[in-house]
């Protein structure tokens, strides 16, 4: 009976999914220390501590946390990253997407990129396809590229040079769009605008 039950728990024990016996994938901390710092870890999950001046994410295929900095600069692709407030954000990586509170200046010239902002952006620019910038406000917006994206609730001016892009706002002083195929709509206030180009869509509140 002894000889049994030994030879059914050296069975069950070698049905164990190896998974379950390896340790767990430890988090990866860096630590500004005051300074710069570079995340070159790819297929990592990140945190980034201290005091940040200037943090480049090179690594792809990655989850990273980065707290507030002068300036995130992104050239990893496939990279998610959640930001504290940032001066200026720039990314040229692949398939990456960032979240922040505020950012001064953002550049997207990356291909099917993403910045989400819950408050303001001073200048927000795309010069590559198929990206988009949605933020609380953007004072000004600038398109250069097609199948991309600006959505803002208020914005100062907005340009849109390129084809098949769309931009939204629930208030925008100045619209310049100049392209084929573009769609911009403004709900309210009074808007001045100025289109060239062929099969654009442009629907203001009230233009001045």
């Amino acid at each position: 009976m002894r000889s049994r039950l030994a030879g059914l728990a050296v069975v069950t024990a070698a049905l164990v999914p190896l998974a379950a016996l390896a340790p767990a994938h430890a988090e990866v901390v860096v630590d500004c220390a005051g300074g710069a710092v570079t995340v070159d870890q790819s297929v990592e999950t990140v945190t980034v501590t201290g005091v940040c001046t200037d943090v480049i994410v090179s690594g792809s295929n990655s989850v990273v946390t980065v707290p507030d900095a002068a300036t995130l600069t992104i050239t990893g692709s496939n990279t998610e990253v959640t930001a504290g407030a940032l001066e200026t954000l720039s990314v040229s990586g692949d398939n990456s997407s960032v979240s922040a509170p505020s950012v001064t200046d953002v550049t997207l010239s990356g291909g099917n990129s993403r910045a989400v902002v819950a408050g303001a952006i001073g200048t927000a620019r795309i010069t590559e396809a198929n990206s988009t910038v949605k933020a609380l406000s953007i004072t000004k917006a600038v398109i250069k590229a097609s199948n991309s994206d600006i959505v803002a609730t208020t914005g100062t001016t907005a340009v849109v040079r390129g084809a098949v892009n769309a931009v939204r706002y629930t208030r925008l002083e100045k619209l310049s769009v100049i392209g084929a195929n573009n769609r911009a709509t403004v709900r309210k206030g009074t808007t001045v605008v100025k289109v060239k180009g062929p099969n654009n869509s442009v629907r203001v509140h009230k233009r001045a």
